[in-house]
């Protein structure tokens, strides 16, 4: 019976792995591609979204908004994922450098396990 337990937990990890590997192409992918709507599909029901140092908690509809607006004004010419670390099993937490042609922003995101499954709970844009 103990072998089966690991051989569960094994099993787990490595699909929990692969629903977060999903997930950072699709952030990679949203943020390279100016596409809000791709990054809201993995926001928590409410987020904390700061773009240019004004910050609040929004609702996923009202966050796929406000980045929108912020895409519409700022292409992505560049991105480069900085760090990704894996704070424990409940967090996550990747850094990016976006560039356009107006400026550079360092972009934090914070993910979080809800029940198996890694939203956004974070985005800061700076």
């Amino acid at each position: 019976m103990g072998l089966l337990k690991v051989f569960i937990f094994i099993v787990v990890i490595t699909l929990q792995s692969f629903v977060v590997g999903d997930i950072h192409v699709d952030i990679y992918n949203g943020l390279k591609n100016n596409n809000s709507k791709a990054l809201s599909q993995h926001f928590a029901t409410t987020l904390s979204l700061s773009i240019n140092k004004e910050e609040s908690v929004y609702s996923k509809f009202q966050a796929e908004l406000l980045l929108s607006d912020f895409f519409r004004m700022n292409k992505t010419v560049e991105l480069k994922q900085v760090q990704k670390v894996s704070g424990n099993s409940i967090s996550k937490h990747l850094i990016y450098n976006l560039k356009t042609a107006k400026k550079s922003y360092r972009v934090f995101v914070k993910l979080i396990d809800n029940r198996g499954e890694f939203n956004i709970s974070e985005l800061r844009i700076e």
